[in-house]
């Protein structure tokens, strides 16, 4: 779609609106007109995939806030019957690699398929945690606010994209998420989460909301209270307690060399900081478990086998972090469709439902 197109369909809107039903003909006060968001400009430019009989456009880097890396990429389906429900990608890499071309490398084929349907797709990159080496001083990466800062990146993004639904012809209604590793967390959190919308705010971007009709979690952590995972992933972690140190994160933590990682994800200048009743707050915040309740966006959940060669990835991506959200899931009386690749903690689900399936339909 063109954007002359574009500013064609927002000044149809415009005109249509103007002309409908005047209430202060039947005795009442006309509703006082909200302010429209003004047109966003962007340039349309080649898309990064290939797009066989898919009428599409594509946009890359546009910005969404003011950080370096408050950008994203989209697609936006043309020749479809009014606006478009919006599926939005965020990257994985533990809050401190990636990008949003992960997208077009890894999931082409979902994209052409959301295409097909009449789906915008959106992929965002957020700003990233920077680890101080062990042997650094952990002050200056607590002054970045742990993970927050980046998941909050992403809540702006999918703001940004609601205030501009015009400009994008997006159905704002009905907007999903999905992700792989910190993406898969990052859409969970979202999903999960009570709206963070300030209807007060200033910046008019914030005051949307960021409730979602669905999230899919690929290779997902449970919940971003790492404390928590101690209890999630005893089964893996008893048998190697010699080994690991312990069962307790901060403890297996130390013996992976992953100290540093662990403050700064969670904002702390030290172990014990963990233990206080600010960090516990903090923590609460984004204990994706803790905050699920059946009023929350129905959840897709996927981990893969991973091996005892890389003990780290195995941690973060067991197939217990989905079985740990299947189970709250069914505990708050959630929707959910589980699986695990794991044999030794399998997971299935009768639909045999796949992550395109279930996020289409409940926008569509």
């Amino acid at each position: 779609m063109t954007t002359l197109r574009r500013l064609s369909l927002a000044a149809i809107c415009t005109l249509l609106a103007a002309c409908g039903s005047d209430s202060s003909k039947h005795g009442q006060s006309p509703e006082p007109e909200l302010p429209q968001p003004p047109q966003l400009e962007f340039e349309i430019s080649e898309a990064p995939i290939s797009l066989p009989g898919i009428a599409a456009s594509f946009a890359a880097d546009i910005a969404y806030g003011d950080a370096e890396r408050n950008r994203l990429d989209i697609y936006l389906p043309e020749d479809c019957d009014g606006p478009t429900p919006l599926v939005i990608y965020i990257h994985g890499g533990g809050f401190t690699v990636g990008d949003k071309g992960s997208a077009h490398d890894s999931f082409a084929d979902q994209i052409r398929e959301f295409l097909q349907s009449c789906v915008a797709y959106a992929s965002i990159n957020y700003t990233l945690l920077e680890v101080p080496e062990a042997d650094e001083s952990i002050a200056p990466a607590v002054q970045q606010g742990g993970v927050l800062t980046s998941m909050e990146d992403s809540a702006r993004a999918l703001q940004f994209l609601r205030y501009y639904r015009a400009s994008f012809n997006i159905d704002a209604e009905n907007v999903a998420l999905y992700g792989v590793s910190a993406g898969a967390g990052t859409s969970l959190w979202l999903g999960t989460h009570d709206d963070l919308a300030q209807p007060d705010a200033e910046d008019p971007v914030l005051r949307e909301s960021t409730r979602v009709k669905a999230v899919g979690a690929l290779a997902t952590q449970a919940t971003y209270d790492l404390l928590r995972w101690e209890a999630i992933l005893l089964p893996v972690t008893e048998p190697l307690e010699s080994i690991l140190g312990g069962t307790d994160i901060p403890t297996i933590a130390t013996t992976l060399g992953v100290t540093n990682y662990m403050l700064t994800f969670l904002a702390v200048g030290s172990v014990e900081d963990i233990y206080s009743d600010a960090n516990e707050a903090y923590r609460a915040n984004v204990d994706m478990l803790g905050l699920m309740d059946a009023a929350d966006a129905p959840i897709f959940v996927q981990n893969f086998t991973t091996g005892f060669d890389d003990p780290l990835n195995m941690l973060l991506h067991h197939a217990l972090h989905a079985h740990a959200v299947k189970a709250r899931a069914d505990e708050v009386g959630l929707e959910s469709v589980a699986y695990s690749e794991d044999p030794n903690f399998p997971l299935s689900d009768p639909s045999e439902e796949g992550v395109v399936s279930f996020l289409m339909r409940h926008i569509r």
